[in-house]
């Protein structure tokens, strides 16, 4: 009898939980969200140029940073641009939902959506998950790069872009590999 009860619970737990995470699923992916997202990029740019890191050391700050855009699907994403001896610059995303485990498909698309918007090739992005989930991003511009990346608008999305993003993406991120938790597009 306890065994059955037990069965049950476990049962059940596993629907509510099926049920739970294909409803935040629905809510990421929906266009809506994507639309959202893509809406807070221009921002975010702005922030993440404003707030250029010298160094490594240099830390966002959770509360109000303007470099974090969180959605109303709880998506967290964090952009930083660090400038390196040299002169090159190294854009880093960190995608993310906080208190949460992050699937691979949440991870990757946010990501790819956030290079497809600035306008960067997935090719030059380094992926990498963390062991808790976070999907980081890197690009890395030189100084004439930067230049004429500073001057680029992040043009706000159709809702007919983002419905060919979606399919885009599906590829794109097929082509993905990864390679001892570092990540690299093939082109």
């Amino acid at each position: 009898m306890w065994l059955m009860v037990c069965v049950a619970i476990a049962v059940a737990g596993v629907v509510w939980w099926s049920t739970t995470r294909l409803s935040l699923y629905r809510r990421l992916f929906a266009v809506p969200h994507l639309m959202q997202f893509a809406q807070g990029i221009p921002a975010l740019k702005q922030a993440a140029m404003r707030g250029l890191i010298a160094s490594d050391a240099a830390a966002v700050e959770p509360s109000d940073d303007a470099r974090i855009l969180r959605t109303s699907a709880g998506l967290a994403l964090v952009y930083t641009i660090s400038k390196r001896a040299g002169g090159s610059y190294v854009h880093h995303a960190s995608v993310s939902i906080p208190g949460r485990v992050t699937a691979h498909a949440v991870g990757e698309t946010f990501v790819l959506l956030w290079a497809k918007l600035l306008g960067v090739e997935y090719a030059r992005l380094t992926l990498q998950v963390s062991p808790t989930s976070v999907h980081h991003a890197e690009f890395v511009l030189d100084a004439h790069e930067q230049s004429a990346f500073a001057q680029r608008a992040v043009e706000a999305p159709a809702v007919e872009w983002l419905q060919t993003f979606q399919a885009e993406c599906e590829k794109a991120r097929q082509s993905l590999r990864r390679n001892q938790g570092l990540a690299a597009v093939e082109s």
